[in-house]
């Protein structure tokens, strides 16, 4: 008696299909985690440097807000420039280490002009460095060249770096707009705060 001949195709098939639903197919899965959620002041804050205290304050003020709208505190520098004469502030604003554990790493990023008052192409350098503009490389500009970040310090555990700014300002400028009350620019420079 012959053997009759089975046909194994359609199982061949179906089991491939099988394989290959099996694999499309995503497996899900729950891991729970818990994220806890705590409060301290930063590693690193900005402070007022000592520059703010020559002539009684009068030609550089540092003061603090919290910008709702993007949930940001800034910190506002505002400083005066002589028209034709290059200002260099030495000692801005300070950079310190007080609630840190270890050392932290900070550089300067110039992001550009906030704004518009129509009187930017009056300041023709704004320059902000740490402690030497000459030797370190700051974040700015100086007529056509921009420097969009600076070299890094490191700030370590209960001290301090200054940031000082370098201006000029065109001595062809309105004298109704050099009255030290009228905003030329606003710039800003975010600093990056790095704990190693």
């Amino acid at each position: 008696m012959a053997r009759k001949r089975r046909n194994y195709k359609p199982l061949t098939a179906l089991a491939i299909m099988a394989i290959a639903a099996l694999v499309a197919a995503a497996v899900t899965f729950t891991n729970v985690t818990y994220w806890v959620v705590n409060a301290t002041k930063p590693p690193a804050m900005k402070y007022p440097g000592a520059d703010t205290t020559v002539a009684g304050g009068n030609y550089i003020k540092v003061s603090y807000y919290y910008d709702s709208q993007n949930a940001l505190n800034i910190t506002g520098i505002s400083v005066i420039g002589f028209t034709g004469d290059p200002t260099n502030y030495t000692n801005a604003l300070r950079l310190c280490n007080y609630y840190g554990y270890g050392p932290i790493t900070a550089q300067l990023i110039y992001r550009g002009t906030v704004g518009s008052t129509g009187y930017e192409r009056y300041v023709k350098a704004f320059y902000v460095y740490f402690t030497n503009p000459y030797v370190q490389p700051g974040a700015g500009f100086i007529d056509a060249t921009t420097y969009s970040q600076s070299a890094t310090v490191t700030i370590n555990p209960g001290s301090c770096v200054t940031v000082g700014v370098y201006l000029k300002i065109d001595p062809n400028i309105p004298m109704n707009l050099a009255n030290g009350r009228t905003i030329l620019a606003t710039y800003q420079v975010d600093v990056q705060f790095t704990a190693q």
